[in-house]
């Protein structure tokens, strides 16, 4: 069908780094494929897509050499504004995508870009807010992480253009919408779309992949086969954990509202001294804000949240001395001018803070500034320095999103060991059936605000499995 993506010995190399992030890329995409793209966390797979978009050079910038041609067209000297007119891109992180306060109206603002008929601006919001199963009416801001990644991926197909570029479009999202989205993609891919994914969660995506690259040590790998990834990724051996001790957080019939709805409809919790909890449910059920409010980030709208860690009624400076949160969006939680510091911020001793560098990957990443670094390696980041306080609780929102499986491994071994050597319980909202169960004493499945089912750590898969 023809050549949509070809990139011709391309080199970048980011403004006051000492070494390139990639050399000699040679990478050709056709009309028809869906392509993946994958390899280890901070090798280069999202600066690849950025290159092809056009956000380097005209955004991140740094040198670059080599060309970039789409749909058969030297682009190499245009900017975002022509590329994308030819490119669909979803980026990693929903957030910095979304502008207006409606579902409609984020939607047909790109639209609005490429001078689209208002009529056709209409079918196609109907279409893909059908397709992605979010409500067009609906507020940006009170959707869910998951929401928030359906619609910026509804946003970007319904702009239609034939090439579309996803960095991790299946972060936050639960399993029944991973695989609506891999279908649709699918679908276009064989009507004469060109697709290209970087995805770490390789259980879900391969059914619906003709082509893997790989980027290692710089250099891109053709012709990787997907069961040489895929091998290894199964579900962790369950880390048995110690018994469960004095009720520690404690909430009766919790309700949480936004506008006429209840997100949190008269739910009963308890977490105890040394447990793990994983929650788990379909984008939307309230998984988030449960947390949210268990941490004393969020006041319920009626009920009754106790606690025996301070005695205290509110959410003070000794609380959250104990109480530690890692947000699904790590950017949100990472403000010191390096890495180092920002692990050693609360950290109890300089030990701990050089063994949570160690445990979570990040050795030699020391004296980056942390939102330097890759999405997957400023999570790492975010739980690093969230675990070196030693929390007496720890609440975890998605933590294992953009972490290939040698970095999933250090994040599932290292939150475990402080579980087991700290007795510190951990609370754990999660998608990935890859973790899931190694996280998990206790298996709480929510649905419409209220906890539906609860087992051990075997429901997990169960349910992932559906």
């Amino acid at each position: 069908m023809g050549i949509a993506i070809r990139l011709k010995e391309v080199s970048f190399k980011y403004d006051g780094a000492k070494e390139n992030v990639l050399e000699n890329i040679n990478l050709t995409v056709e009309y028809g494929e869906t392509v993946l793209l994958s390899g280890v966390s901070g090798e280069g797979k999202s600066t690849l897509l950025s290159i092809i978009n056009g956000v380097i050079p005209f955004v991140n910038s740094g040198e670059f050499s080599g060309s970039v041609e789409i749909d058969g067209k030297d682009v190499t000297k245009l900017k975002i504004s022509e590329r994308s007119k030819l490119i669909g891109t979803v980026l990693q992180n929903a957030d910095e995508q979304i502008i207006y306060d409606l579902v409609n109206e984020e939607i047909a603002f790109g639209c609005e870009n490429l001078n689209i008929a208002f009529e056709e601006i209409d079918r196609r919001i109907e279409r893909f807010t059908m397709l992605m199963q979010i409500e067009k009416t609906a507020k940006t801001k009170t959707l869910s992480g998951g929401q928030k990644q359906r619609l910026i991926t509804a946003s970007t197909l319904a702009m239609e253009q034939k090439i579309i570029i996803l960095d991790e479009p299946l972060a936050n999202l639960d399993t029944h919408t991973s695989h609506i989205l891999l279908k649709a993609l699918r679908n276009l891919a064989n009507s004469g779309y060109a697709v290209l994914i970087v995805e770490h969660r390789l259980d879900v995506v391969k059914n619906y992949i003709d082509k893997v690259m790989r980027i290692e040590n710089k250099q891109l790998f053709t012709n990787t086969e997907i069961n040489d990834l895929n091998s290894g990724i199964k579900t962790i051996p369950h880390a048995d954990g110690s018994l469960p001790g004095e009720v520690l957080i404690k909430g009766e019939k919790l309700f949480f509202a936004a506008g006429d709805r209840n997100i949190i409809d008269g739910l009963d919790i308890e977490i105890r001294a040394g447990e793990r909890i994983v929650l788990l449910g379909e984008n939307g059920c309230g998984k988030t804000t449960l947390m949210r409010m268990l941490a004393m980030l969020n006041k319920p709208s009626d009920g009754a949240l106790s606690q025996t860690i301070t005695k205290s009624k509110k959410a003070n400076s000794k609380w959250f001395s104990k109480v530690g949160y890692v947000y699904q969006n790590p950017t949100y939680q990472l403000f010191m001018p390096t890495l180092l510091s920002e692990i050693s911020f609360k950290a109890k001793s300089e030990e701990m803070a050089m063994e949570m560098i160690k445990a979570f990957g990040l050795s030699g990443l020391e004296q980056r500034h942390p939102q330097s670094l890759s999405e997957g390696q400023k999570r790492r980041a975010s739980i690093a320095a969230v675990c070196a306080s030693e929390p007496t609780v720890l609440f975890l929102d998605e933590p294992t999103v953009g972490q290939d499986y040698k970095n999933l491994c250090k994040t599932v071994e290292t939150v475990n060991k402080i579980n087991k050597n700290l007795g510190t319980a951990i609370v754990t909202v999660t998608h990935d059936k890859r973790c899931a169960g190694a996280l998990a004493d206790r298996v709480l499945i929510m649905e419409n605000g209220k906890i539906s089912q609860q087992g051990d750590y075997r429901l997990a898969n169960e349910f992932l499995d559906k």
